[in-house]
């Protein structure tokens, strides 16, 4: 008669929820990977497979975890017996393994450095998912000034010039509640099962554009802008950007990007974008 077996055994849990975790955190990296940049997933509706890309960060992120907890009591806990006695027998007998060890940390250098510096293969591969995330833009718009969604009610009121009982009013028209103007354009939408561009065209439609002090401030996907862009948005000819750039040392053209020139100040495109505005 065979004895009767655990009700719950560790192992076999510890090993099945380690596989499970290595399918979500894998299949969630790639969707992050083709992802769209936070001013439109977080400013729209956009979906993959059900998900928001913010819910996909938690699932990648909460599983990772998951993973790393797991695999330290696969080790430590249900094969620690093992795992003891492997390193006592590599510590009398010597490192056998030398050379695949030697290998591993060689390619593991290579990946590593390489993707820092954008070698070949690893820059393109980076560089294709860049594009994957730019084609999200020409179906999905994005906020008007970046992280619109992260502002108060009564911060996004004033740039319409409106009281906040005006907007509070207005949104309550359109079934839209607001319990405190303190609260952020993305909370609410969360509160109401919206999205933040759906709140923000309510009010676009009844108080017109942003005010002008706003509309200054660096727009959406600033990076890509090019100094014509920025040119024609301030009123400026770009041969005067041109030549405010090069007495700082940078040789630039009109189609070159803030990215660009961020990167090689050592800076971020927002800031070069109100640094030339302002001038």
């Amino acid at each position: 008669m065979k004895a009767k077996e655990s009700s719950f055994n560790l192992r076999s849990f510890t090993s099945f929820s380690l596989v499970i975790s290595t399918i979500i955190m894998s299949w969630s990296g790639f969707i992050l990977y083709v992802a769209p940049p936070g001013r439109i997933a977080n400013w729209g509706s956009w979906q993959l497979m059900l998900f928001t890309k913010s819910e996909w960060q938690a699932l990648h992120t909460i599983f990772s975890y998951l993973f790393f907890i797991l695999a330290i009591i696969h080790l430590f806990f249900v094969n620690w017996r093992t795992f003891i006695t492997y390193i006592k027998s590599k510590i009398k007998s010597g490192l056998n393994k030398k050379w695949e060890l030697i290998g591993s940390l060689i390619l593991s250098g290579f990946i590593f450095i390489g993707t820092l510096r954008a070698w070949i293969p690893f820059g393109p591969v980076m560089t294709f998912g860049e594009k994957v995330k730019g084609n999200w833009e020409k179906t999905y718009s994005g906020a008007p000034v970046a992280h619109t969604e992260e502002n108060t009610m009564e911060k996004i009121a004033s740039s319409f010039k409106a009281t906040n009982e005006e907007v509070i009013s207005t949104l309550a028209t359109n079934n839209i509640k607001v319990r405190s103007m303190d609260l952020t354009l993305k909370t609410v939408a969360s509160e109401n099962n919206t999205v933040p561009s759906k709140i923000y065209e309510i009010i676009t439609s009844k108080y017109g554009g942003l005010a002008n002090e706003v509309s200054n401030e660096p727009p959406a996907g600033t990076g890509k802008l090019t100094l014509k862009q920025v040119a024609e948005k301030s009123g400026t000819e770009v041969s005067f950007l041109i030549g405010l750039l090069k007495k700082k040392g940078i040789d630039a053209s009109e189609v070159t990007t803030l990215r660009e020139i961020a990167e090689k100040l050592g800076t971020n495109p927002r800031d070069i974008y109100s640094m030339l505005i302002a001038k």
